[in-house]
């Protein structure tokens, strides 16, 4: 993607235009770089030029249809994506790279899952730390990793907390029960996770290493050594189904 020169004057055009229009009112949030997580950023705040990339992780269904088993077998893939690429090149499936893909059955197994996500998490973390070499620009290119996208299921699998939503502290964004999921928030107030407070009931569930969920956490993720990365901060909405399988479905049906 970045051997193509007119990719890479999009790419650096449009980070320009970015900070120069963020200079003008530094109120406005344009991109990561500008919220207050960018700013506790170990790379962004040593190389503050590094181009943004994210992570998008889902499953997909394959088949078959003329084997002689049939059965769908789910594959993770981990896609990636330059966040500095103009909006209307950025939502091309061309613009969208694939980074690894692998077995989802496997992953069950918690000695593959590390091995697989820790070799990404090397490679993500020596491009963070060294940069890209850049044949055209005959000079690197600083990278920095900004946020984890997907949907639901995949930001939970991913970020440690446990996949049932029918009991116990269900939400990875608070700590709400499901006794209380019926009562108004006007009535009652969640206590909100914070780093510090994951990383303690990570250790506890590492210590007892009994299966047991703590708080709603079962494991530790397997991005947690990434470098700009925490469960807490770094796992995005999934915005899209929010709307059209929740609000939309619930609106609908009250106007019937």
């Amino acid at each position: 993607m970045l051997s193509k020169p007119d990719v890479l004057n999009m790419l650096i055009k449009n980070y320009n235009e970015t900070i120069s229009c963020n200079a003008l009112d530094l109120d406005l949030m344009y991109d990561y770089r500008h919220g207050s997580q960018a700013k506790q950023h170990s790379v962004l705040k040593s190389k503050p030029d590094s181009l943004l990339f994210q992570l998008y992780i889902n499953e997909i269904g394959v088949t078959n249809p003329i084997g002689a088993k049939k059965d769908t077998q789910k594959i993770t893939m981990i896609y990636f994506q330059l966040e500095d690429l103009p909006n209307n090149v950025k939502s091309m499936l061309k613009s969208i790279g694939l980074l690894a893909m692998y077995h989802s059955a496997h992953l069950s197994a918690k000695s593959n899952r590390r091995k697989f996500f820790d070799s990404i998490v090397e490679d993500l973390n020596a491009l963070q730390t060294d940069g890209l070499y850049i044949s055209a620009l005959r000079g690197r290119l600083n990278f920095a990793f900004s946020v984890v996208t997907g949907v639901h299921l995949a930001s939970i699998d991913i970020g440690g907390f446990q996949k049932s939503f029918s009991n116990g502290q269900f939400c990875r964004h608070c700590h709400i029960n499901y006794d209380q999921r019926f009562i108004p928030l006007y009535e009652i107030s969640h206590v909100q996770r914070t780093q510090d407070q994951h990383d303690n009931l990570v250790q506890q569930v590492l210590r007892l290493n009994n299966n047991n969920v703590i708080g709603g956490v079962i494991d530790e993720s397997p991005l947690s050594e990434l470098i700009g990365f925490h469960t807490v901060i770094s796992l995005q909405n999934d915005v899209m189904h929010d709307l059209n399988e929740g609000i939309r479905r619930e609106v609908f049906s009250r106007k019937q």
